[in-house]
């Protein structure tokens, strides 16, 4: 009861909204990692083309999500949920008859706008809506829930493709999206949105006009869009680019594979860790100040490893303390948006951030492995700390306009 009161009576929603984000999370963005031996043996579909799945998801996510964010804040995101729900079971259901390259990559476009329409930017304005005030806390929760989802779903999808093969195992994560997860999504309370200045979201009666129209004055907004796109497009080419090749990097510093190996699965906790602090000790901070040391930490450390002797425990802090800045910075990207621009209209302009989000997040991957193999692991580094150093001056620049604001 102290739980559910302390959220609002919406506690048990909320937990049923996490293990969503579980199950959409992991039988979409992270199963194509243990499928990827199956659908190489079975239909002849090398890595680059089932990871090629997630590069189409996010462009996807890209292309539709400033029209979905326009829709939410106008009729909330119940119904957007439940259609995204039953388009992601259906775009499950087809990706498990896939036959080659062309109905595997196309299943992923009804995936990824299911994707966009139940999860991605659509949970956090679902959490917006209903807890007001509240809502950076409960986002970094929420994020926190989500990190899990690869940890819950690579040793499920193993199971059930052991025992079943990997095109039941998809029919099962379809059956999930309609059993489980379209009956959470349908407890969503109905949204009435009031047009107007003075629109608040009908469950958090009595907020403040800070929290509803943000920290930026009117005249400075479209600056602080592009800055804030700018710092965290910067920001997430290489946190979506990087770590997929930390393991290359340190072995080619001289750590065996076992060694990279083992150090690299620090990241995952760390992750978690940065994630959990802030939930429970950020709002005491403003968040575009967090954003501002997590993106001054990451490029320091890309900058500084080059230059210092590459042992295990070289490795491990570098790889403990970048993620630790990763994750603060991936909890402000979800909750700034809100802070700077207000709940009014917040879902329509996460909508508009995703644009230039996505396509860095799906360029990343490719462009990390180019450097990688034709640069080597020192001028990658140097490479990542430039591009984050740019992500860093936008947002001290931003830090700046909200001081003068």
């Amino acid at each position: 009861m102290a739980a559910s009161s302390r959220f609002g009576g919406h506690g048990p929603l909320l937990l049923g909204l996490a293990l969503t984000r579980i199950i959409g999370w992991g039988s979409t963005f992270y199963s194509p990692s243990v499928l990827v031996g199956a659908l190489d043996r079975e239909i002849g579909l090398n890595a680059e083309i089932v990871f090629g799945g997630i590069t189409i998801l996010l462009i996807t996510g890209a292309l539709v999500a400033p029209a979905i964010g326009r829709v939410l804040d106008r009729e909330g995101t119940r119904r957007s949920m439940c259609i995204g729900a039953v388009i992601c079971a259906l775009g499950l259901a087809v990706l498990s008859q896939a036959q080659g390259p062309v109905s595997y990559l196309a299943s992923w476009f009804v995936i990824g706008l299911g994707h966009a329409m139940s999860l991605a930017n659509t949970g956090n304005v679902t959490i917006a809506q209903l807890m007001g005030e509240r809502t950076r806390r409960v986002i970094g929760l929420m994020m926190l829930v989500t990190g899990l989802a690869s940890s819950v779903f690579w040793p499920l999808t193993a199971v059930l493709m052991n025992a079943f093969g990997w095109r039941m195992t998809l029919i099962v994560f379809a059956a999930m999206q309609l059993v489980i997860v379209l009956p959470i999504y349908a407890a969503i309370p109905r949204y009435r949105h009031v047009p107007g200045p003075t629109a608040a979201p009908t469950a958090v009666p009595g907020a403040s006009l800070a929290g509803e129209h943000g920290s930026v004055a009117a005249h400075s907004r479209r600056a602080a869009f592009w800055l804030v796109a700018l710092a965290f497009s910067a920001s997430g080419l290489v946190s979506w680019g990087l770590p997929l090749h930390l393991i290359t990097l340190f072995q080619e510093a001289g750590l065996t594979q076992g060694e990279a190996v083992w150090v690299a699965t620090l990241s995952g906790p760390a992750t978690l860790a940065a994630r959990a602090i802030d939930a429970t000790l950020g709002e005491r901070l403003r968040a575009e100040k967090v954003a501002l040391f997590g993106l001054l930490l990451g490029p320091a450390l890309c900058l500084l490893l080059p230059f210092v002797p590459m042992t295990i425990m070289t490795a491990a802090a570098f790889v403990v303390l970048f993620s630790a800045a990763l994750g603060v910075i991936s909890v402000a990207r979800a909750t700034l948006p809100l802070a700077l621009f207000g709940r009014n209209g917040f879902a329509a302009m996460l909508g508009k951030l995703t644009v230039p989000q996505n396509m860095a997040f799906s360029a990343a991957p490719l462009l990390f492995a180019v450097m990688v193999e034709r640069l080597g692991a020192s001028s990658t580094l140097m490479i990542s700390a430039a591009i984050q150093a740019i992500g860093f001056v936008a947002m001290f620049a931003l830090v700046r306009m909200v001081a003068r604001g």
